[in-house]
């Protein structure tokens, strides 16, 4: 009988099984990855396109295309599209990055060869219509504007300008007067030039029917290849800007405060232990910036550090939000806390700690073929093997030790090389 009273041993988790996905290929090209398992009821396909905003000519363009696909189509209004995918328990998901928008479709996956038709209908043959296109673009500029108001949102827009330059895909920033420049026939150009199979990846989740790759065929096999990539108005030379930036908003009682710089994405060498490094410092609710400023001090609510990875750069950055009369203060100890782990070794035991929760953290993220499937998609465009990256991602877990950390935090954590932009009342 197991002693409840007496605490589990910990063990280390030295290796982990990572399902590697079965490989098909569309007449056409496109690769599809398919996470198949029997114990359950659905099915999901996500659509990867290399459509993102940096691709784009004109503000806004890529998300609206993205957005705008189940808004009516050659055969179906959106009404349609809306009705025949409720019918059959489906559901659709977009999203757009500044590489990639995601066409995301899960259903009971009985009900998929009904659905396919049109989901072919959303992706393949959208129409744009411009009184739909219209209503969204209104609404949306409103939401802009009371964005606008708010010191985060402000933030958020400016420090990718501070970081990259405004000229950079990655550091341009969109105003109030580009949602009334957008039109249909923009949103069918950048469609028919960045929906096409050579930009596509196509990752299948849950139970997969073994008709399904022949219905995937018959709906997205046949489409165009994709066109020579065009250049955008931007350029992609980063150009960062001031070292230091206040963007005043007298009537907020709160400052949101910004440090950080351009960093290494998921491809880099250093990335794996960088993102340890990370964690100790603000990536979980035990970090360093959690216990100093928001238990210790009271600045905030919350602060937390993260590594933002692009397929052509990266970045890191310290974000919080905190009373005007603190910020300062706030300021102070964030660069403390820079400076200490700049220069002293993590402790044996706070490095522990941080190594069990990691391992946790990374293990229920594969609980599943959803699950799975994100963790692929997330390292699909970055020209990584996934299972190697997470092979690789215990192997470093279990071996880094505090001085490995050290030297990569006098790589990429500096304190002296930070930017920083505080929005808020002076």
């Amino acid at each position: 009988m197991i002693n409840r009273k007496q605490q589990p041993a910990l063990k280390k988790i030295e290796t982990i099984d990572i399902p590697e996905p079965e490989v098909a290929r569309l007449d056409n090209g496109v690769p599809v990855y398919l996470f198949g398992t029997n114990e359950t009821g659905i099915t999901k396909l996500d659509f990867i396109f290399d459509a993102g905003s940096r691709y784009q000519a004109f503000p806004l363009v890529a998300s609206y295309t993205n957005k705008m696909l189940t808004e009516g189509t050659q055969t179906y209004t959106s009404y349609e599209v809306a009705r025949k995918l409720d019918y059959y328990g489906a559901w659709i998901n977009k999203a757009t990055s500044k590489d990639s928008a995601v066409v995301s479709l899960s259903v009971i996956s009985k009900h998929l060869k009904y659905v396919m038709p049109v989901l072919n209908e959303i992706i393949n043959f959208p129409e744009f219509p411009a009184k739909e296109l219209r209503i969204h673009t209104q609404k949306d500029k409103q939401v802009f504007i009371d964005d606008c108001r708010k010191v985060n949102e402000v933030a958020v827009m400016n420090f990718n300008r501070q970081l990259f330059g405004d000229r950079h895909p990655y550091g341009t920033i969109i105003s109030a007067d580009d949602f009334d420049g957008i039109n249909r026939k923009q949103l069918k150009d950048f469609h028919h030039e960045k929906y096409t199979g050579g930009n596509c990846s196509i990752v299948v989740s849950g139970k997969i029917a073994p008709e399904l790759l022949t219905q995937l065929n018959y709906f997205f096999g046949t489409g165009k290849k994709a066109k020579a990539e065009k250049a955008t108005s931007s350029t992609n030379k980063i150009v960062s800007g001031v070292k230091k930036q206040f963007i005043e908003m007298p009537d907020t009682v709160q400052c949101a405060l910004r440090v950080g710089k351009v960093g290494i994405n998921k491809a880099h060498k250093d990335f794996i232990g960088l993102f340890i490094l990370n964690t100790i410092l603000g990536g979980y609710f035990g970090s360093r910036l959690m216990k100093n400023i928001r238990e210790d001090k009271g600045y905030t609510y919350g602060i937390y550090s993260t590594l933002i990875s692009f397929q052509q750069s990266a970045a890191f950055l310290i974000a919080s939000e905190v009373g005007a009369g603190v910020c300062g203060k706030a300021l102070e100890e964030i660069y403390k806390e820079l400076k200490t782990i700049n220069s002293e070794p993590v402790s044996i035991k706070e490095l522990e700690l941080v190594k069990r929760y990691l391992t946790g953290t990374i293990l229920r993220s594969f609980d599943g073929p959803f699950e799975t499937a994100e963790r692929f998609i997330g390292l699909l465009k970055f020209d990584v093997d996934y299972k190697k990256y997470y092979a690789d991602f215990f192997r470093t877990l279990n071996t880094i030790g505090p001085d490995d950390l050290l030297l990569i935090s006098q790589k990429y954590l500096m304190a002296s090389d930070m930017l920083e932009l505080v929005v808020g009342k002076k």
